[in-house]
């Protein structure tokens, strides 16, 4: 099977990368993001950043360990990269925060400070594991264990010194509290949630914020308290 997918088969749109530009197009590798919402680490290099004018450049760049996401050196070029994955370029100094946009397109938003040091983790499901554990799942493929069941509830953010996994803070899923929509027709949108609505049926719970929107639950990400722990990208912005 090819390791890539003809450009016009491939989600471009979501990649922010043209479908005439070149025929072929990179095929991420099942990993700790969904297909559809992650970009292979070679478009990242290639296209978003500019960094290669070729998949061949892209895949040596990875090859000389000089990316790292998540404060980790890169091995793998088409690995999924995703929503709140950390990009750096050590030799650079450059570091980015990966974001969707109104349109619903991944885009790279440039952070320093020290940002680079910490992600945002949305807790998609808890299990009890042995000894009477609890083990956090997180959106990111990442797994936390704890000694209290209930110190984080499902769909709350924690925000994650990385590579450590050392937990810094954390945002619950909560009225009053900030998040950033994920998905749906308000995808890219920052909202202060109002309240929830529990459905009474086969389909998901529905969210209600102060700005007047409303989206189903898997597509909120809480981002902060009383303001964004993070900056949103500009509509059209690389």
């Amino acid at each position: 099977m090819s390791k890539h997918n003809k450009r016009y088969n491939a989600p471009t749109k979501r990649w922010g990368i043209p479908v005439k530009k070149d025929f072929w197009a990179p095929r991420s590798k099942p990993g700790k993001h969904p297909k559809d919402s992650s970009v292979p680490l070679v478009v990242i290099i290639r296209d978003l950043l500019g960094y290669a004018e070729n998949s061949r450049e892209a895949r040596r760049i990875v090859g000389d360990r000089r990316i790292m996401v998540d404060g980790v050196k890169a091995t793998d070029y088409n690995a999924p990269v995703g929503i709140m994955d950390i990009v750096s370029i050590p030799e650079l100094q450059e570091h980015y925060r990966v974001m969707l946009d109104q349109y619903g397109k991944i885009r790279l938003v440039k952070i320093e400070g020290g940002e680079e040091k910490w992600k945002l983790c949305k807790i998609v499901n808890k299990t009890t594991i042995n000894g009477g554990l609890t083990q956090y799942n997180l959106h990111d493929g990442r797994n936390i264990v704890l000694e209290d069941p209930n110190e984080h509830d499902t769909k709350d953010v924690l925000k994650l010194e990385i590579p450590q996994q050392l937990i810094i803070d954390s945002f619950k899923f909560k009225e009053g509290n900030m998040a950033l929509i994920i998905g749906g027709k308000h995808i890219g949108e920052l909202a202060r949630i109002k309240e929830f609505e529990v459905v009474r049926s086969s389909k998901p719970n529905l969210v209600h914020f102060e700005e007047g929107i409303t989206t189903i639950e898997d597509y909120v990400f809480v981002i902060g308290e009383e303001t964004p722990a993070i900056n949103i990208p500009e509509v059209g912005i690389v």
